[in-house]
């Protein structure tokens, strides 16, 4: 699936997943109900129900598309994802065992076997993913987490200056476990 920029979405495939190893796409539409609570809509477009994957891929945009137009007249389209964080400059009032990173999703997980350090993204339900400081350095770790976590809820990168002074306020109260993992930084 290649990228292609729209001024209305941002991204034409918008809440469109694709689940390779099992054949389909997937939809998952944001809306808030009647009590304010945040809900989704989901539905599967199988491949070999719609011939193949493009054919697919087609009807999911159309249901998505029906979709949001529904939603759009009722009024309870929920906000176009963004990425969360705390402001760099108000990183020093996070407590020690909140995300020290500041941006939601983004965590730092230790192991015994094999032991090492990795950054562990998430996002959406389900969707998870490690990057491993051993294999790719902590910064790089922590800035390969941070694109993959942009790309699946489809907003902009921050700058490299803003997730160097994130890294470097993270580093200042865990560089002993890159000592002690033996992990440049």
């Amino acid at each position: 699936m290649h990228e292609v920029n729209n001024k209305k979405t941002g991204n034409p495939y918008r809440y469109i997943y694709r689940k390779q190893a099992c054949g389909f796409w997937w939809c998952a539409l944001p809306y808030v109900d009647e009590k304010g609570r945040k809900r989704q809509f989901r539905k599967c477009f199988r491949d070999n129900r719609y011939s193949d994957q493009h054919a697919a891929l087609q009807a999911a945009l159309a249901w998505r598309d029906a979709q949001i137009r529904a939603l759009r007249r009722q009024g309870t389209l929920g906000a176009a994802p963004k990425l969360r964080r705390v402001s760099v400059n108000e990183l020093s009032k996070l407590k020690p065992q909140d995300n020290s990173f500041g941006i939601i999703g983004i965590t730092v997980t230790r192991r015994d076997k094999p032991r090492g350090i990795n950054v562990s993204v998430t996002a959406q339900r389900g969707q998870k993913k490690w990057f491993s400081m051993r294999r790719h350095g902590a910064f790089e770790a922590f800035r390969l987490g941070v694109r993959q976590r942009c790309e699946w809820i489809q907003v902009p990168v921050p700058s490299d200056d803003e997730l160097r002074r994130r890294f470097q306020h993270w580093l200042k109260s865990n560089f002993r476990f890159l000592e002690e993992y033996d992990i440049a930084s």
